[in-house]
């Protein structure tokens, strides 16, 4: 009976999620320093089952903010995920790495989501019988979830995407 209800609870999580391939919230004590495990993509992922082709190659997703330049006070910034290549769903880590650019060097900061909606944090992007669709999600970085404090200049957020790690760069200003 409690795989019954378990199974049934993982599939209504995956249809909410890939109802609109968006993950907005965040896990209480993730290492905002540390790259997410890849042990699912080494063994072969098959965490969700949807009739969506998924993306063999990866080398067509992109990262970017909503905004180039955002001013110190800003509340949230916006990362969309979207994969060129139409018709594929994609895996992606549902939760940015926030790094700032300290004199040519990139230094990754405490960024620690404090909540998560969705019990597992990689996710698939896809919709069924959208064979020309590019798919996209969109994630947020919010202002007061950094450890510290913010400051003016150079930052991107980092997006796990499958096998790869791609960049969405953006600036902040007073």
């Amino acid at each position: 009976m409690r795989e019954i209800k378990l199974t049934a609870l993982s599939a209504l999580a995956a249809v909410v999620l890939l109802s609109s391939c968006s993950v907005v919230s965040y896990s209480n004590g993730f290492p905002a320093q540390t790259n997410p495990s890849m042990e699912q993509f080494r063994n072969g992922y098959g965490g969700y089952v949807v009739d969506v082709e998924p993306e063999q190659d990866y080398s067509s997703i992109t990262a970017f903010t909503d905004k180039e330049v955002y001013a110190l006070d800003f509340n949230k910034i916006t990362v969309t995920v979207k994969n060129e290549n139409a018709g594929k769903g994609f895996y992606f880590f549902s939760i940015p790495i926030v790094e700032y650019n300290d004199n040519g060097k990139w230094v990754r900061l405490n960024y620690s989501p404090k909540s998560y909606e969705i019990p597992e944090q990689w996710a698939f992007c896809g919709i069924e019988n959208a064979p020309e669709k590019q798919f996209s999600t969109v994630m947020s970085i919010f202002r007061d979830m950094l450890e510290g404090s913010w400051k003016t200049g150079e930052y991107r957020a980092v997006v796990f995407a499958g096998k790869e790690t791609v960049y969405a760069p953006f600036s902040i200003s007073e």
